[in-house]
């Protein structure tokens, strides 16, 4: 593959486009409105995959060496320039959307760029990527709304239920790679709390998000309730499993179960 394309990372930028289609299917946005948007999204996607490879260039250097940057195949000085340029017509693009989908781009535009030179290896690198996961669903409401309109749209719901979804499977995540952030001298939950009590609390996150799960059953229709009663019962077994890798890949795999549901109960 071109090593530039590694960089971008198609798999993730194609799930945050998913992810605000789910959006736009939400808030009913209107087609001719879609084009803008999921350009703007996928770039400041892609932009974001690229720093964060820029800034972990050393700790890749021994974990993957294979990657573009510690390979290299591609310069540290042209992966910088790559992600500016993407990151610059992904905000151009988005100016042109409306301003509050901008600012919001904006907003996270710096916040990845924080996240992978600061944030990443710390307590605050779960919520902020976690967050980073669950803006892609409220974007959609803001290309012909407001922040005010977040309060009462569905799309709210999924990206609370995303949120804590994605946070509990991050400090699992973190609990997993224990052995190797310690060697790094990083400040993840799991070392400053301690592995069974961020264990803990990666399920007390998952719980939380299972619950919303079921709040926002009335919200939609039958199919969905079934549906979201499948993804409800997983979670509870999640929460019974005490092989930390298997909860969080099970964790991930009920993620896209939801996003699944919502979108199969808003097509029939």
């Amino acid at each position: 593959m071109n090593p530039y394309l590694e960089l971008v990372r198609l798999n993730i930028c194609l799930l945050s486009v998913f992810g605000l289609i789910v959006g736009f299917l939400l808030v009913k946005l209107p087609l001719n409105f879609w084009i803008l948007p999921i350009l703007a999204v996928f770039l400041i996607s892609a932009s974001g995959n690229i720093i964060n490879d820029f800034f972990d260039f050393e700790i890749d250097k021994i974990n993957k060496p294979e990657r573009p940057l510690p390979s290299g195949r591609v310069s540290k000085k042209r992966a910088f320039i790559f992600y500016f340029v993407l990151s610059l017509a992904g905000l151009t693009i988005s100016f042109f959307v409306s301003l509050n989908f901008f600012i919001l781009a904006l907003f996270n535009s710096i916040l990845i760029f924080l996240y992978s030179k600061k944030f990443k290896k710390t307590v605050f690198g779960n919520p902020i990527d976690s967050w980073l996961a669950c803006s892609v669903f409220l974007a959609p409401v803001l290309i012909l709304g407001d922040f005010s309109e977040l309060l009462t749209s569905k799309a709210t719901i999924l990206s609370i239920i995303a949120f804590f979804g994605n946070y509990g499977r991050e400090i699992l995540k973190d609990v997993e790679d224990i052995r190797g952030d310690r060697i790094e001298k990083a400040r993840t939950l799991p070392i400053v709390i301690g592995k069974n009590r961020a264990t803990i609390l990666g399920k007390i996150m998952i719980f939380i998000g299972a619950i919303f799960l079921l709040i926002s059953c009335p919200l939609f229709s039958k199919l969905y309730l079934f549906l979201s009663l499948i993804c409800f019962i997983f979670c509870i077994y999640i929460l019974t499993i005490r092989d930390v890798r298997k909860a969080q890949r099970i964790t991930k795999l009920v993620m896209f179960l939801v996003i699944f549901s919502f979108l199969i109960s808003l097509l029939f």
